[in-house]
């Protein structure tokens, strides 16, 4: 990575400088990582919409089409008793996590049936879809009169719809607190500068008082210091002290600042930042979809494959295994090898 503060040939950099140096890389490696890893997960959340549900989609299928051949060799007279449970079985597992995770509610007189609920009243039900959609969404209805799934579906659709209108707003918020502090940057004039940038102040004055071209007779010593000058005040009044601080790193006269404490205070500040963004970055690689699909576009074309090929093996298994079991000898023979 190229120097972030030159110094006169032959000069090495100060304690100081060095730190301020590492830690400014270490930011911006950091900042490149998560952009880039941010990136990379909405490109891989596209590719999961487009490449991976359809797929996943189809297993669901294939295991509801699974519960329907269950429930109709269940019904008829081809097994004895003891098969018939082992079929019941597979019906209810089958069939619950269906109905749980995937909401096929087309399955639930099947279970029910098997189950020995045919006739859940509207009260359980009402519970069971709490359950659901808590599970799905994270609806709280803790103190809510809710009497049909009529105004359970309501009240759900106006959470979800409170949701996303929470969402958004934070959105907004993050975006008028970004242009907030793009504003807060612009300083107008040194006499506005807030308490919180005195240091920032501090060096600027101390730079000013060195390079202030009023000083010189020499008519190419005033043209220098007019235009670094004019690079001091510009960085001061964007608020910018890394601008400053590279202009005291990078010329010989303005040496005996570079450890000033306002420097070595500005350091620990920058490694706090620096131990922030990888604390950020070490979250966003902990999650479990990150995990899986998440890397560099190479490494992910990799993983993509992985799981198509995966999911497409499953695909194949299962409708190998439904059209197999039409046989009923065929089912037979997977019920007992199954036990």
């Amino acid at each position: 990575m190229e120097k972030l503060i030159h110094t006169p040939e032959g000069k090495a950099l100060s304690e100081a400088q060095e730190t301020f140096q590492k830690q400014l890389q270490r930011i911006e490696k950091l900042r490149e990582d998560l952009q880039n890893q941010e990136a990379w997960e909405a490109m891989a959340r596209e590719r999961v919409m487009n490449d991976i549900l359809p797929l996943e989609q189809e297993v669901i299928e294939i295991h509801v089409l699974r519960v329907h051949g269950f429930n109709d060799a269940y019904h008829s007279k081809a097994f004895r008793k003891a098969e018939k449970v082992a079929l019941q079985e597979f019906i209810i597992k089958e069939s619950e996590v269906l109905i749980r995770r995937f909401g096929r509610e087309d399955l639930r007189a099947i279970y029910n049936e098997h189950t020995g609920q045919k006739n859940v009243s509207e009260k359980d039900r009402l519970v069971e879809l709490k359950e659901l959609f808590s599970e799905q969404f994270g609806i709280s209805f803790e103190g809510i009169p809710i009497n049909s799934e009529e105004e359970l579906r309501a009240y759900v659709a106006e959470e979800i719809g409170k949701q996303q209108a929470r969402q958004d707003e934070k959105r907004q918020k993050r975006a008028e607190k970004k242009e907030k502090k793009k504003q807060k940057k612009a300083v107008s004039n040194p006499e506005s500068v807030p308490v919180a940038m005195v240091p920032l102040r501090k060096l600027y004055m101390a730079l000013a008082k060195l390079f202030h071209p009023d000083r010189e007779r020499d008519e190419a010593r005033r043209a220098y210091k007019t235009k670094l000058m004019q690079q001091v005040t510009e960085a001061y009044q964007q608020g910018n002290w890394f601008a400053l601080l590279k202009l005291q790193s990078e010329h010989s006269e303005a040496q005996e600042l570079a450890d000033m404490p306002e420097m070595i205070s500005y350091n620990q500040a920058l490694k706090k930042q620096a131990d922030q963004l990888q604390s950020q970055l070490n979250d966003l690689r902990k999650n479990d979809f990150h995990a899986r699909f998440v890397a560099e576009p190479q490494r992910m074309d990799v993983k993509f494959a992985q799981e198509i090929r995966k999911l497409k093996a499953t695909i194949k298994q299962l409708k190998d295994e439904v059209n197999r079991n039409r046989n009923y000898e065929n089912l037979k023979d997977f019920i007992r090898n199954y036990y």
